[in-house]
């Protein structure tokens, strides 16, 4: 445990020097030393804050002589702005941290923020339809796609529909995501560097990814053996099987691609601890989304890096730009990503070196 440092000052509760200009909720946020959405939550209504943070916030509030936005927006302009981010993958790690930057980012542009958990895909349209009825002005959806009848609907009530996934185009709806086949092209560049040359790419319905695509076709094309694709789901446990059944036959792929840290993480534990293998040297295993997982000292497994704020910040300026009747088409937005090497690629350490690449006879 680490020793406890000089405990932090205690928030100024006497007035500053005039802003002379109007108090922001940042500068409640710096006076109080908390966060910009310990302002937020602190002035709404049903909101979770600690006690003491409240205290804290309420103290700078008074004595800068700030006043809520919420509560003049709604006595200047009627209703405020309202939108909803819906989220249907409970399994994604990066998708839970994205929770409170929603949550940041759409209330300082002023939305009030209403919140849906897809627990079953079938219930996705009824969800958005429901959204619909409420009359808010945005709708943001995680990790999914609405149907194409509910998507209509969505536009024929002049709703800016933003959606976070893989597809290419949406009829009806902005698309914001990563560039999957760029990703894709990168880490096939990285294996062939290495001199790998038996691919394999997992994920539930992995065909569908198109970073997984890319992965497969640039290795094909640089001469590789026909990847192997595994259809699981994206947990450890997922991880665990599917290494079982790759590394179980002669033909022992060396350069896997994984559409989750946790799937990457399983895999290899499987090939170090039940089939002897050694990674990197003999099968390298490359992860996405660069959560806690791929950070695990015992692993330091390589990994996508999600630009997670800006895919937020792109999402809801995206959504807020396209507000009431819009006739331009909606855009598709693709974000650039790193790839992070850790222990599980054979790495930098070989680029300059070509001649410690391991060599294979086939």
């Amino acid at each position: 445990m680490k020793p406890k440092g000089p405990s932090k000052p205690a928030a100024r509760t006497t007035a500053p020097k005039a802003i002379g200009r109007k108090v922001s909720a940042d500068d409640v946020a710096r006076m109080a030393q908390v966060s910009r959405s310990a302002v937020s939550r602190t002035f709404t209504p049903g909101a979770s804050v600690a006690p003491q943070t409240r205290a804290k916030v309420l103290a700078a509030a008074q004595a800068l002589g700030y006043r809520p936005q919420s509560a003049s927006s709604q006595q200047n302009h009627g209703r405020p702005k309202r939108a909803a981010v819906i989220m249907a993958n409970l399994f994604s790690p990066y998708f839970c941290h994205m929770y409170a930057m929603f949550e940041d980012e759409l209330r300082q542009r002023g939305f009030e923020v209403v919140w849906r958990i897809v627990s079953d895909l079938a219930l996705l349209d009824v969800t958005v339809s429901d959204m619909v009825d409420e009359q808010v002005d945005g709708i943001i959806v995680l990790s999914a796609v609405p149907g194409a009848a509910v998507r209509k609907k969505v536009v024929a009530a002049s709703i800016s529909l933003v959606v976070l996934d893989r597809q290419d185009v949406v009829e009806g709806a902005a698309l914001v995501w990563i560039d999957g086949p760029e990703i894709g092209r990168s880490i096939a560049q990285l294996m062939q560097k290495e001199g790998r040359s038996r691919p394999a790419a997992i994920a539930a319905n992995p065909r569908r990814l198109t970073e997984l695509q890319a992965f497969a076709h640039a290795m094909e094309t640089g001469g590789s053996a026909p990847c192997r694709w595994v259809d699981t789901g994206w947990t450890y446990e997922n991880g665990i099987t599917a290494a079982r059944v790759l590394f179980a036959g002669e033909d022992r792929p060396d350069a896997i691609f994984a559409a989750s840290d946790y799937l990457a993480v399983g895999i290899v534990d499987v090939a170090r601890k039940e089939f002897g293998l050694r990674v990197p040297e003999d099968v390298s295993v490359v992860g996405f989304g660069d959560t806690s997982q791929s950070r695990w000292l015992s692993h330091a497994t390589s990994s996508i890096h999600l630009p997670l704020l800006s895919l937020v910040q792109t999402a809801v300026s995206t959504m807020a730009g396209r507000l009431g009747p819009n006739v331009a088409p909606p855009p598709r937005i693709w974000l650039a990503c790193d790839v992070i090497e850790r222990e599980t690629t054979l790495g930098l350490s070989f680029a300059n070196n070509p001649a410690a690449i391991p060599q294979y006879a086939d």
